[in-house]
């Protein structure tokens, strides 16, 4: 049993089943730390949510002032050291017993005594797995973060933070935990969605000294490379791509539609924009049908995102125990990324119903683009699969992983079908707010605590813990992104290369 190192006190709010403080009779405690004590119904386990200290001698400011502005010292003058004493505000989480949880309903007693909490017992209150994924460590407590990987994926997870605070290190760490587990612990295949080429990395085959090599487990997808094989496509579906056929313009392409895909399946074979064009303009609809008709169909050829086939596969696309990095930082048409997105969610998710595939995560980074809450349908075109996989995924083995930076600006929809949340640092107070109202559990202390996050500090909250833990994420074994580095190697390589192009030219002219 772990030292006592402090008592229960009496105050306004304390002990409550909502509320805990106590003095620290020795030793010391920090925020974040969780503290246990004896309890009627089992052993109590509360976290640390602020720490302060009082003295007697220093309470009234004015008295300080007049008897200090004398030029005499309080702590001279009186035994000021033996007033000071550390108090502890805690919010009691649950008693557990026999390894059964429950929540708090009655306060314990002032005058019981509150010892550290034991690592044995939070292994056990947080649900822990030694199989699990290793995410971090619990500060102040030495104790590794290990969380099944179907408590944490199966309902969807998102990881919430503002940038430059180690979302896409957590997100990485995650992913070398799925990469490096073995065929019988159970291996789903990995799926991103990556708009900046943060994860390209995983690719390296020559990363740096001490990191590990992760490219041959990894699949990188060029954005460029991408087609979509207009065969598979139907009428709907190539109307929620692109808004503005007319209920005889969907009539008229349907028509010619199955006709192209009778004869492909007869053996002329697959078929592509040009070919649908040229079969419609030889066709006999209205000039005043086909003429639109026909100009709807260069928009989606100015994309130059539709072939004969789907490039890659779907089958190429998830593998067990793969990573696949779909990188769109080639892309600036947010558009264009939506309908990549929304084709390859869609065949991912209806392949994944029919069990073509293997269960699979499917990663959202910058997650508010592509299912914003506020944007028209013209303007989201991925967000109804998405929304799709978030309520029905999980009956099917179809994980998803929301990735952003501005919650708020997240389909609530989806949020609120994460079933886990992991938060690092965030300042925004209406990402606070909306994050506090979709997170059972969280407390205006508890939001408070997540402002004050360090880089790399992280708040996981929902079923994966069952309640609020603050943690360390650990170091990533991956190499590190090539999309972030400093300003002044930015600055240089720019002039570098400046100079280098120039000495091109010049030799070619």
């Amino acid at each position: 049993m772990e030292k006592e190192i402090g008592t229960v006190i009496s105050g306004i709010d304390s002990p409550s089943p909502s509320a805990l403080d106590f003095v620290v009779n020795q030793g010391v405690v920090h925020r974040g730390q969780f503290v246990e004590l004896d309890y009627s119904e089992g052993t109590m386990i509360c976290l640390v949510t602020d720490v302060f200290k009082t003295n007697r001698y220093f309470e009234r400011a004015e008295s300080v002032k007049e008897f200090e502005s004398s030029g005499a010292k309080l702590f001279e003058q009186f035994p000021t050291a033996e007033w000071e004493y550390l108090v502890a505000k805690t919010r009691p989480l649950g008693v557990f017993k026999n390894g059964i949880t429950n929540r708090a309903t009655l306060p314990p007693g002032p005058g019981t005594r509150v010892r550290i909490a034991s690592n044995e017992n939070l292994k056990i209150f947080f649900h822990f797995s030694e199989e699990g994924l290793f995410l971090g460590n619990v500060e102040n407590h030495d104790l590794p973060v290990k969380i099944s990987m179907n408590t944490l994926l199966k309902k969807h997870v998102a990881l919430l933070a503002t940038s430059g605070a180690g979302k896409s290190h957590c997100a990485s760490v995650i992913f070398e935990e799925l990469l490096d587990r073995k065929k019988e612990a159970g291996r789903i295949g990995i799926i991103v969605f990556d708009p900046h080429g943060e994860y390209s990395s995983f690719a390296d085959r020559a990363p740096e000294k001490g990191k590990t090599d992760y490219s041959g487990k990894t699949i990188l997808v060029k954005a460029m490379d991408i087609k979509i094989g207009v065969p598979k496509l139907s009428v709907n579906a190539l109307d929620s791509l692109i808004k503005g056929l007319s209920p005889v313009m969907k009539r008229e392409l349907g028509k010619i539609l199955a006709d192209l895909q009778k004869k492909m399946r007869s053996g002329k074979g697959p078929f592509d924009l040009l070919d649908l064009k040229e079969a419609i303009s030889n066709s006999e609809i209205n000039e005043n049908t086909k003429g639109p008709l026909l100009a709807w169909i260069s928009e989606l050829q100015d994309l130059n995102l539709f072939g004969k086939t789907d490039n890659p596969g779907i089958f190429d696309l998830v593998q067990p125990g793969k990573l696949t990095v779909i990188d769109l930082s080639e892309l600036i048409d947010l558009r264009k990324k939506q309908i990549i997105v929304s084709y390859i969610s869609k065949r991912l998710f209806y392949a994944r119903r029919e069990k073509a595939i293997p269960p699979f995560l499917l990663v959202l980074e910058e997650a508010h683009q592509f299912c914003p809450q506020q944007a028209s349908e013209e303007m989201a075109i991925c967000r109804s699969i998405i929304q799709t996989i978030a309520r029905e995924g999980r009956k099917f083995g179809a994980s998803l992983c929301l990735i952003s930076q501005r919650p708020i600006q997240l389909s609530t929809t989806v949020l609120a079908q994460c079933n886990t949340q992991i938060i690092l640092r965030i300042t925004n107070p209406y990402d606070l707010k909306h994050i506090g109202e979709s997170s059972e559990g969280l407390d205006s202390r508890s939001l408070d605590m997540i402002t004050s996050l360090r880089v790399g500090e992280a708040l996981i909250v929902g079923e994966a813990t069952h309640y609020p833990l603050f943690f360390k994420v650990r170091q990533r074994k991956s190499a590190e992104s090539r999309h972030e580095m400093p300003l002044e190697k930015a600055a240089l390589d720019f002039e570098t290369g400046k100079e280098d192009k120039k000495k091109e030219i010049e030799e070619f002219l």
